[in-house]
């Protein structure tokens, strides 16, 4: 799609936005509920397990100050209708062209032009009956990995508008639910962004300053029937900042509960990326084992460590996938292209023993029933099984190298 279509698009996406607002968070407890009746006693145990963290609804924790940040993003869920539309919008640009639709979403948050109108059913974020596209123009830029530009967009042009306090509320509710949105870095930038907008609307929310104690003066900078809006973005990014803080404590709590590292699996996993890179296997293997370990060593929820042993038990189906078919090929066989039929082609070709075979299949089942296959996966099963796959994966790599057996 060219640009200029795309952006016009997107006009008519947020100008209906504005009048008519679709995104919203939900809580997975909702879920829980309607489903309780079809769910099987392990999915009802890690639900249970999940949502118990979820005490207060979200009408009420929208009434904390500062607003607390959950440690379970996961128990939270982001949708909205426009937002999908914008996505894939988005998605039908040129990657080269897709700045470009970026910076004219900023210009609607700079310009401080896009006043809200008065709002039908009650919604969330709002002030008085106004709402605003702008907290959808947030989230799409967070979630489309435009956070930085989205936060230097802020800090080049504040704007204390309405429509500005608005969206400051839809940050404080992202960071509140999904602060996984955003790395330990940009958590630690977002406060310095906001700076700029903090002080020109507490410029403007005060009709006089002074020092405590002494005498005021009048405030030039004091914008009359503006001071409630300011004072209000004030009060945003004073608990953004706060909430900011908490999330980093998040991400430190969850490094720090990690493991201690074991030196000797750290090793192997090397010797690991380097046999598959020596012996010809793809790329996408050693980027599935990273992606992997990155999932498990940054683990904040149960969620996380199911996404680790997702990513494991594919690189285990693929190591004996792609080396039957390139054994096969060789000698101008064919193989099945499945686990099962990948694995006992490899016995009939004596890469495995028998009793290799029986181990490796023990434990790829093992970790579909045990961890993938339901809902979340606990972490001793994390530990063990990620493990067992790296120390797996040098014997069995070891042993295509001393047969000489190469893909490539």
């Amino acid at each position: 799609m060219q640009i200029e279509k795309a952006i016009t698009s997107a006009a008519v996406i947020l100008d209906e936005e504005r009048q008519r607002p679709t995104i919203r968070y939900t809580d997975i407890a909702n879920d829980w509920v309607t489903r309780y009746n079809q769910m099987t006693r392990e999915e009802i145990a890690s639900w249970t397990k999940i949502t118990s963290v979820v005490r207060r609804n979200l009408f009420s924790l929208r009434e904390q100050y500062p607003r607390g940040v959950s440690e379970t993003p996961q128990a939270y869920s982001f949708t909205g209708a426009n937002y999908d539309l914008l996505l894939a919008l988005f998605s039908q640009v040129s990657p080269v062209e897709r700045p470009k639709l970026i910076d004219y979403l900023l210009t609607r948050v700079e310009s401080g032009k896009a006043h809200p109108v008065s709002a039908g059913p009650i919604h969330f974020p709002a002030m008085g009956s106004s709402v605003s596209e702008l907290p959808l123009i947030a989230e799409f830029c967070i979630r489309s990995g435009n956070t930085d530009p989205l936060f230097e967009s802020i800090a080049r042009r504040p704007v204390a508008s309405r429509a500005v306090a608005i969206m400051m509320m839809q940050l404080e509710e992202t960071l509140a639910l999904n602060f996984n949105l955003f790395s330990n870095e940009q958590l630690a930038a977002i406060p310095l962004s906001l700076a700029p907008l903090r002080e020109i609307s507490y410029r403007q929310a005060h009709k006089k300053t002074g020092p405590s104690g002494g005498p005021f003066i009048a405030n030039p900078h004091y914008s009359q029937g503006n001071e409630s809006t300011a004072r209000r973005i004030v009060r945003s990014i004073d608990g953004i900042v706060k909430e900011c803080e908490q999330a980093r404590y998040w991400y430190l709590k969850g490094a720090l509960l990690q493991q201690t590292v074991n030196l000797e699996i750290e090793s192997d996993r090397v010797k690991v990326e380097d046999f598959l890179a020596k012996l010809g296997f793809d790329d996408q293997m050693v980027r599935a084992l990273n992606a992997a370990e990155n999932d498990y060593k940054l683990s904040t929820t149960l969620f996380d460590l199911k996404s680790s042993l997702g990513h494991l038990r594919s690189f285990l189906e693929h190591l004996h996938r792609e080396t039957a078919k390139s054994i096969a090929g060789a000698a101008g066989e064919t193989v099945i292209d499945r686990w099962g039929d990948a694995t006992s082609y490899l016995r009939k070709k004596d890469v495995l023993t028998r009793q290799e075979e029986q181990f490796s299949a023990a434990l790829y089942t093992l970790m579909s029933d045990e961890s993938v296959h339901p809902l979340v996966a606990d972490r001793e099963h994390a530990r063990l099984l990620r493990n067992e796959v790296i120390e797996y994966g040098v014997m069995f790599l070891s042993l295509l190298d001393k047969k000489g057996i190469k893909l490539k």
